[in-house]
């Protein structure tokens, strides 16, 4: 048997040590204010640095054990504020922006008492029009958190109507101003729009604005890309109309601000077919015409190959590219489903004999639809039987249009333009761009005629809405009158407008 080895329990942990106790607190100090003492200090330095250090740590334990103070009632009050917000959830708001007066929801708050009289006062109707709107327009940017896309849509429409906008129109105000200011005084100060006293001798028309501004300036000079930015614009203008009529601003004028209203909403719509017609126009019938006579998608050195103009078309990997005889086939089969009798006999007949020709209409900037005459059943089963990789054809008929906008065409002494009253066309047009056609639709193009009376236009360059208004407004922004500046500077000083009082310009008006 082998010996057992004598177990050494010097190393070993008691029961005591293996569970935490708390230790001393004042054995612990006095351990290290011990150790702290240095050690050429005297026997009595020392008793007395044990003596001090124990004091303190019994200091220091009593203070520990001493109870809180007792909180006042006032504390207490704000304790209990504090622990009531911190449990309480966090709104669905948190963290989102605030809210600016055109979402969808947003309806006005109603209107008080002393509000509803104030209100009659600065917009009676004994005031002058041009005032109330002023008025109506810098309480309307104190209601409106306009920022800075929708802020330019809006100053370019108040610019058309003939509003001043700037930052700051009546100049800079620190905050330290605006404190000591009255209510009435600070809106005035932050207002970026001002309405000149010599507008007054100018007609109110809210409609012809709304309809100039939406169907000719906002697409030729704003250019707004996309639904979300043309919603923008219309959204923010009926908004402001809005804001009118819930006001009772010029109650005279209320069924004319309807009508601009009700253009507001044509406009969402038809400009946004305008820009999917520009981009998906002219078809693929026009453009196989274009192709095959001339016209802009025409490729000279093209024999055999696609054209370069059509290789930029986003075309679906099942269609073939545009070659001459694709573009006879779509050409064919359109006026096999859609023509009539006559344009298919003379068109295969002029083909066969190496005739066709086409010439381009002058004096003309376009057209305007008149009547939309979409496939039937039956010429859709045709193109399913015998070509099914080409789009279905329709027809629109439309007129000869000229744009009123444009700068007039120069011509001799004595000679005036052809009378287009009554000029009407027919187009073939794939069922999948009717879709954004409508009636009264003005569409910027050149019309071609094939010398077997067949029809087609050739690159969109712009449509216009069916409420296409002409105006001259835009040729008034930022006009001023003109100045003598021969005069001499004192009596360039007394004659200038700026010197006039209100009174002087309100009695050239009268």
């Amino acid at each position: 048997m082998e010996s057992v080895e004598e177990t050494d329990y010097s190393n070993v942990l008691t029961e005591d040590e293996l569970f935490h106790r708390e230790p001393d607190r004042a054995a612990q100090t006095a351990a290290i204010l011990d150790e702290w003492e240095p050690t050429s200090a005297t026997a009595v330095d020392e008793e007395t640095s044990k003596e001090d250090g124990v004091k303190r740590a019994e200091k220091m334990q009593q203070e520990m054990t001493e109870e809180p103070k007792v909180l006042t009632a006032k504390q207490k009050e704000k304790l209990r504020k504090k622990e009531k917000y911190r449990n309480m959830p966090k709104s669905k708001s948190h963290g989102q922006p605030k809210p600016t007066g055109f979402e969808e929801s947003f309806t006005e708050a109603p209107v008080t008492p002393e509000e509803h009289l104030h209100e009659r006062s600065i917009y009676h109707s004994d005031r002058p029009a041009i005032f109330r709107i002023q008025e109506a327009l810098n309480r309307y940017q104190q209601k409106r958190r306009l920022l800075e896309e929708r802020m330019q849509v809006f100053a370019q429409y108040l610019r058309y109507g003939g509003v001043e906008v700037g930052a700051r129109m009546f100049g800079g105000v620190s905050e330290m101003e605006l404190k000591a200011m009255e209510k009435e005084e600070v809106v005035v100060a932050r207002s970026q729009t001002d309405i000149g006293i010599e507008k007054m001798k100018l007609d109110i028309d809210f409609e012809h604005v709304a309809k100039s501004f939406l169907s000719f300036y906002l697409p030729d000079y704003c250019r707004p890309e996309g639904i979300h930015a043309i919603r923008l614009a219309t959204d923010t203008i009926r908004n402001w109309l809005n804001y009118l009529l819930y006001h009772d601003v010029v109650p005279e004028y209320t069924d004319n601000i309807k009508g601009a209203r009700g253009y507001c909403n044509f406009a969402e719509k038809q400009l946004w077919d305008n820009q999917r017609l520009l981009v998906n126009g002219p078809g693929d019938f026009n453009k196989a015409n274009s192709f095959l006579f001339g016209g802009y998608y025409y490729d000279k050195g093209t024999q055999s190959e696609q054209s370069r103009a059509w290789t930029d078309e986003n075309l679906s990997r099942n269609r073939a590219p545009m070659t001459p005889s694709v573009a006879q086939k779509v050409v064919m089969f359109a006026l096999a489903a859609s023509g009539t009798d006559e344009q298919s006999a003379a068109f295969s007949d002029l083909a066969m004999r190496g005739e066709l020709s086409a010439h381009a209409i002058q004096d003309i900037d376009g057209f305007e639809i008149v009547d939309i005459l979409m496939p039937h059943d039956g010429i859709r089963g045709f193109y399913e039987t015998y070509a099914p990789d080409l789009n279905v054809v329709g027809k629109v008929r439309v007129k000869a249009w000229r744009n009123p906008n444009v700068s007039q065409i120069d011509l001799a002494p004595g000679e005036t333009l052809p009378n287009i009253h009554g000029l009407e066309f027919e187009f073939f047009i794939e069922e999948t761009l009717l879709q954004y056609c409508y009636l009264g639709m003005k569409v910027v193009t050149t019309v071609w005629e094939l010398n077997c009376e067949v029809f087609f236009f050739d690159e969109i360059l712009n449509a216009y809405c069916s409420f296409y208004t002409q105006s001259l407004n835009d040729l008034m922004i930022g006009w001023k009158a003109p100045r003598d500046l021969t005069k001499k500077a004192n009596q360039e000083g007394e004659s200038s407008p700026e010197n006039e009082t209100t009174e002087d310009l309100l009695d050239d008006y009268d």
